[in-house]
């Protein structure tokens, strides 16, 4: 099976995530995180990796919760991002907002 150039991998977390290469840890990859995503309200970030270096790291890691749980996903292309974002969108991270109510914030009535 041939190797992908490039690859897009999705994060929903919030911080994102630093991915170091399993075999020479001084390659990294940072995972742009929600706080970085440029479409506001998005339901995850897209950080274009080189494709042999994310296949090392997921068979590698292939356990790691942040796969397990959606939280990190690899699409090819745009539309595949859109489609696996929509189909992951109610799994949860676990950094999801709290709603403002939870946290005994009064939300003011903006409406008169």
């Amino acid at each position: 099976m041939a190797t992908v150039k490039t690859v897009l991998i999705c994060c929903k977390l919030p911080h994102g995530l630093i991915l170091d290469h399993p075999l020479d840890v001084s390659k990294k990859v940072e995972l742009a995180g929600l706080n970085k995503a440029i479409i506001i309200g998005a339901d995850c970030a897209t950080t274009p990796v080189d494709g042999e270096f994310w296949e090392t790291w997921k068979t590698v890691h292939k356990d790691h919760p942040a796969i397990k749980s959606g939280a990190i996903f690899e699409a090819r292309t745009t539309e595949e991002v859109k489609a696996k974002a929509k189909e992951l969108k109610e799994e949860k991270t676990g950094f999801e907002a709290m709603p403002q109510e939870a946290m005994g914030v009064k939300v003011a009535d903006t409406k008169e």
